[in-house]
């Protein structure tokens, strides 16, 4: 592992790749859309019963919009085998029990442990897919469904990256529980920073920066 870099300077550098990039002409849209598609889902998880037929979710968690909260990259390939997983009995189970939680949880660092123990991602783990493991997408459903406890980073391997760079030890951590370690150091660094005025955008967007600020700050 390099030489650790402190976690403010690590933090601020990242935030401010995060404005940097979100201030090209190209990226421009970006924010609105993740702001606007979370706010339809959360809509419609409070809008449900959650006894019924729970498939009106199912288009969030890969339509194009979804990409503004955690771009997919090369996971598209395995977008159908999350069609085929979202399809199983046990795994409707598992999200319905995710939105229930959104829907009547208080949200706070308390619930993060009721996340991971619904087991969606050791589910899938266990589940049969004909071309591989959705892993992104089932990440980004949790994402998506708590945006305020979690990152914008889905690869799990980033993910411990971006960890081990602030100090977290990351190996046979949960994903909910990794996310939320990182969220908490964000979290602590807006505070002290007095950015709290900042989008939930923003606040959930500085981790995904991290490895690259770290590697500008190490070469310089």
């Amino acid at each position: 592992m390099p030489n650790p870099i402190d976690n403010n300077s690590l933090l601020r550098r990242a935030y401010q790749l995060l404005k940097q990039d979100m201030s090209k002409p190209e990226y421009a849209h970006i924010e609105l859309l993740a702001t606007q598609t979370l706010q339809r889902l959360h809509q419609d998880i409070q809008a449900c019963d959650m006894a019924a037929d729970i498939s009106q979710f199912d288009a969030y968690w890969t339509e194009t919009e979804a990409n503004a909260i955690s771009a997919e990259g090369a996971a598209r390939v395995f977008k159908g085998d999350l069609v085929t997983f979202l399809k199983d009995k046990d795994t409707r189970e598992k999200v319905r029990q995710l939105l229930l939680l959104r829907k009547k949880e208080k949200v706070d660092f308390r619930l993060v442990n009721k996340v991971a123990e619904t087991g969606l991602i050791e589910h899938m783990d266990r589940f049969s897919f004909s071309n591989g493991r959705p892993l992104f997408y089932v990440h980004r459903i949790e994402i998506m469904i708590f945006p305020e406890l979690f990152t914008s980073i889905a690869d799990r391997n980033k993910l411990e990256g971006t960890g081990k760079e602030l100090g977290i030890k990351a190996e046979k951590v949960t994903f909910e529980r990794l996310q939320y370690q990182i969220r908490d150091k964000v979290d602590d660094f807006i505070r002290e920073e007095g950015l709290m005025n900042e989008t939930d955008f923003v606040k959930r967007g500085i981790a995904w920066w991290v490895l690259d600020a770290a590697k500008e700050l190490r070469s310089n």
